[in-house]
């Protein structure tokens, strides 16, 4: 299989949004896992499409700026396959570097449910975020966006998703600030590299 630094944005087919197979396309999972994921991250399924600025928000906590990041959002997301061979570094080392939280690209978003009812390795990337650190590529212009809460237009809170945190702490949640990409993206102006 020939790698690809770049993949082909997916523009939805109706402007409401995404499908379930486009989602799946997008999110790089089986069909059986597009319904599980959406539920664990509170994306809505509007009578059977996904809003792309719901689907950004909950799994990011982003909203594109422009067009150019836009399209970076719109690109599918990258597995570690891909993110090993981008950065040159072997997947076990990547894992591991995670789990140690000493990597120093950006962590993703872990899709899989961690208790083990779904499969872990479902960690998945924004590829313009990675080829913003290995190749210099300009960083896509984003706004930072709270979540929704897990369950918010839902009646179901009885599900396993009530007990699942969402991908990024809230801000000042006592953490200290990881040296990742979105922390460099959104912090102060006036602290901000340039």
């Amino acid at each position: 299989m020939r790698f690809e630094l770049f993949h082909a944005p997916i523009v939805p087919a109706s402007a409401a949004g995404l499908t379930t197979e486009e989602l799946r396309r997008y999110l790089g999972v089986g069909k059986n896992n597009v319904a599980l994921i959406a539920r664990r991250f509170g994306i809505e399924n509007l009578h059977g499409i996904y809003p792309e600025c719901i689907v950004w928000r909950q799994l990011f906590g982003l909203a594109p700026d422009n067009e150019a990041a836009q399209a970076a959002l719109r690109e599918p997301l990258a597995d570690i396959n891909w993110l090993s061979i981008a950065t040159g570094v072997p997947q076990s080392t990547i894992r591991d570097h995670l789990r140690a939280r000493r990597w120093n690209y950006d962590r993703g978003v872990q899709l899989g449910d961690r208790n083990g009812t779904q499969a872990r390795r479902l960690r998945r990337w924004i590829p313009a975020m990675i080829r913003h650190r290995t190749c210099g590529s300009p960083l896509p212009s984003f706004t930072r966006i709270a979540p929704h809460p897990l369950n918010w237009g839902s009646a179901d809170t009885h599900s396993p998703s009530s007990t699942t945190h969402p991908p990024f702490p809230a801000e000042g949640a006592g953490e200290e600030p990881s040296e990742d990409v979105f922390s460099a993206l959104f912090s102060d102006a006036a602290t901000a590299p340039r």
